[in-house]
């Protein structure tokens, strides 16, 4: 979806939902999976990204074994 919405407040819309995870394409290969409680966010091969997704939210595995796993970075704001 493009729009002139940053994607920081598309966050913040998606958190205020409950929304757990929001998946962020960024590029052909690979998507961004940010998970609402923490703002933490892991670059997921596209190929693993519904499968990461099941697990965690099917208790499977933890955000934590997530964070562990993938490259990532925290984020400290919503309001790019």
């Amino acid at each position: 979806m493009v729009t002139g919405t940053s994607i920081g407040k598309r966050y913040a819309r998606t958190d205020e939902l409950g929304v757990p995870f929001a998946v962020t394409v960024d590029s052909t290969t690979s998507v961004t999976i940010r998970e609402r409680d923490t703002k933490d966010q892991v670059r997921v091969d596209v190929e693993k990204a519904a499968s990461v997704i099941r697990e965690v939210s099917e208790g499977q595995r933890t955000w934590e074994d997530v964070w562990s796993t993938f490259p990532h970075h925290s984020s400290t704001t919503t309001d790019d």
